[in-house]
């Protein structure tokens, strides 16, 4: 008799038991805030034990068993009965003032109606880009280069515009400030011929004009104060010694546009200082035949040598005679820089 009666007291402790369970589980799952959409509510991980507990609980025969296991009132109600007082407050939160729901619209609305603009600024960003590439797809197609020539004026610089100008063709020399002092006529020379003078700095040293943003500023500032006295020509274009990769960080760059020049780099390389029985020629003429940055104009890097200016013609002829055309950079261009 006290085995049957401790069993039946375990059994009733073990209902119990089972029953708190029960309750904690549901108590935890319902203080979890329910999705907003419907969708989302039918799927999700918390909802969905609830549903089907709630189902279970909804069986008479699964009520009665928990109602006896419990020995007080029906299980069922007392879930049904905190799922109601969830809905309670999801229905309060719902029922706002009219006011806020005014305002609610209202931002919802001032914030649609800033959307276009952004999307038209973005849009707008996007065709300029578009726009500018498409230009110099069209040049490309176009057979249009740009001659550049670096390290002048020297005195071969007048060799170098007689076969320009034999060939109905322009340029652009980046010149160092000293050079311009020393060959002043070479220089006027070149404004007078229709060729754009550009800033090359004044030392040609890396360990000098690279020591800082500053140093870079001052040495083009100098070129440029230089040209402007000699010739009354301002020029904002400017090219770095040995170019601007890896000695022109984003903030040297960032240092000479906020003074006012447009850094230009080169998309082909001649190496004509290393050669001196014109073997630069064929090396142009292979670039420009394999030219691959279709969205980079072919800015041809050149020096005001000797060599460079004897076998120039040769440059001249297969330009010629393949349609090719050569024009000045512009300030209105987009730079190229490495």
């Amino acid at each position: 008799m006290r085995r049957k009666r401790s069993r039946k007291k375990l059994m009733k402790l073990n209902g119990k038991l089972l029953t708190s369970l029960f309750i904690c589980l549901m108590l935890i799952l319902t203080s979890v805030e329910p999705r907003k959409t419907i969708e989302v509510a039918a799927v999700s991980s918390f909802s969905q034990p609830i549903n089907i507990m709630y189902s279970l609980l909804a069986m008479r025969h699964f009520d009665q068993q928990i109602g006896e296991l419990n020995g007080g009132p029906s299980f069922e109600n007392y879930i049904r009965s905190v799922y109601k007082i969830k809905n309670d407050k999801l229905n309060a939160q719902n029922q706002q003032p009219q006011g806020e729901k005014e305002t609610n619209v209202q931002e919802e609305q001032e914030q649609q109606a800033t959307l276009p603009n952004n999307e038209n600024t973005n849009q707008g960003i996007n065709e300029s880009t578009k726009q500018e590439n498409t230009q110099v797809k069209q040049q490309n197609e176009q057979k249009m280069v740009y001659l550049t020539f670096d390290d002048g004026p020297s005195a071969y610089t007048m060799q170098i515009l007689d076969a320009l100008q034999s060939y109905d063709m322009k340029a652009t020399f980046f010149m160092l400030e000293p050079n311009m002092r020393t060959y002043e006529n070479e220089l006027q020379a070149t404004i007078e011929n229709g060729h754009i003078p550009a800033l090359h700095g004044v030392t040609h040293r890396i360990d000098l004009i690279y020591r800082s943003e500053k140093t870079v500023v001052d040495e083009m500032t100098a070129a440029q104060g230089t040209l402007m006295q000699l010739t009354g020509t301002v020029s904002h274009l400017i090219r770095t010694p040995y170019g601007s990769a890896p000695y022109m960080k984003p903030s040297y760059k960032q240092a000479v546009e906020e003074a006012g020049f447009q850094l230009w780099d080169w998309t082909i390389d001649s190496e004509d200082w290393k050669y001196k029985n014109g073997e630069y020629v064929p090396k142009v003429i292979q670039q420009i035949e394999n030219y691959r940055l279709h969205e980079s104009p072919m800015v041809i890097l050149l020096h005001d040598k000797k060599s460079t200016a004897e076998h120039l013609p040769q440059l001249l002829t297969y330009l010629k005679n393949n349609g090719y055309q050569a024009e000045l950079l512009d300030e209105k261009l987009t730079a190229f820089h490495f």
